[in-house]
């Protein structure tokens, strides 16, 4: 089992006399020796327990070494931030890596000439290094006892030669090409042509599309993107730094992460095809949500990380064609969200998939069915 300390996840610090100061900002992080770069495929905290010694299981963190992978991963976009006294945090996935550990443990990055670093942190007065595994043409998992993997090189993200980009998932019988995106962090459309949309309703046999209003698409906003051509390079994003607000009833949702069958790592939603579609067309070649296949999804069984899926209603057409409602939903709520009769006539809270929240629970923030209305929880 590979381990390193959980300080050596969590990133960046100080050099030998004075503080090492890297901006702000989004990075790849890549190995100097293996030029890997770093993914985060769990953000679950319980994942990662620190031992008594500072050991840690870090088979939820690992290394691509093909930037064809990397280019169209948001899992391997991190933002650096600066905690003071040289101290720093990583963020990546919606998740801080400092919180992640209970803040016990802030990283330290030392400066080891040639724009390489060492990444270390301290528990229990034991030190120890961020490595990747062993140099191969293969991805990997991280590593904490070879020296001549410790050497890291952060890459700030641009709109050139270290961008992120779009793969699409689909390409219709009238050529257009169309993808979704999860993402941990905020974004604008970097290449003309580009455009991102939200699903406004969805019902029956159809959904609706409603372009996003402004020119950044906000933190863990689900969407679909309409790009330009098969290649993520013509399809770049941008990370934006900022709060930014989505107002707006979306039908669309997403995860972050799919990772199972890893050392005592586990972190994925199972798709469900009663209350799911994913991207797809329909038998007429047509942009459609589609009730999946194994090939859709990770592992035939669990939604793909950092990619948007439909939410639907239980008994909603298997595939969902773009156009909004259809005839055989004779009375729509404009908003996108069915009038779901309930025998209940009090004030019990039901979820748009019909599941009765328990009472005496708190509901979480989103769009629930109450007296057979929509209901708006913040």
């Amino acid at each position: 089992m590979k381990k390193i300390i959980c300080a050596a996840i969590l990133f960046l610090g100080c050099s030998l006399g004075s503080i090492a100061q890297i901006a702000d900002g989004y990075y790849h992080i890549k190995n100097a020796a293996t030029g890997r770069y770093i993914s985060i495929n769990d953000t679950d905290p319980s994942n990662y327990p620190v031992s008594q010694s500072g050991d840690v299981n870090m088979a939820g963190i690992r290394t691509f070494i093909n930037y064809d992978t990397v280019s169209v991963s948001p899992s391997c976009v991190f933002f650096i931030k600066n905690l003071g006294d040289g101290k720093y945090d990583l963020i990546s996935q919606g998740s801080s890596l400092y919180e992640m550990a209970n803040k016990k443990l802030p990283i330290n990055i030392t400066p080891a000439g040639g724009g390489k670093y060492t990444i270390w942190g301290t528990y229990s007065g034991i030190t120890k290094y961020l490595s990747d595994g062993s140099a191969s043409n293969k991805d990997s998992w991280m590593m904490n006892r070879l020296e001549e993997t410790k050497y890291w090189i952060p890459i700030p993200i641009n709109t050139s030669d270290e961008f992120i980009g779009i793969r699409p998932d689909i390409k219709t019988d009238g050529g257009s090409y169309w993808g979704t995106i999860y993402a941990g962090f905020s974004f604008r459309l970097a290449s003309p042509g580009m455009y991102a949309y939200y699903v406004s309703n969805a019902s029956g046999k159809g959904f609706t599309l409603q372009e996003i209003e402004g020119d950044v698409i906000p933190f863990a906003t689900p969407v679909v993107i309409r790009c330009n051509t098969a290649n993520p390079a013509d399809n770049k994003i941008e990370p934006v730094i900022g709060a930014y607000d989505f107002y707006h009833v979306n039908w669309l949702s997403g995860v972050f992460c799919a990772l199972s069958g890893v050392a005592k790592h586990f972190n994925a939603k199972e798709y469900d095809p009663v209350t799911m579609r994913v991207l797809g067309t329909s038998s007429e070649g047509e942009l459609a949500f589609i009730k999946a296949k194994p090939e859709n999804l990770y592992n035939d069984l669990y939604l793909r990380g950092n990619k948007a899926y439909l939410m639907v209603n239980p008994g909603d057409a298997d595939v969902m064609t773009l156009g909004g409602y259809t005839p055989d939903d004779p009375d729509p709520d404009p908003d996108g969200i069915n009038n779901i009769e309930s025998d209940v006539k009090d004030n019990t809270l039901y979820t748009i998939t019909g599941t009765k929240v328990p009472e005496g629970t708190t509901p979480s923030a989103g769009i629930y069915i109450q007296k057979g209305k929509k209901v708006i929880i913040k």
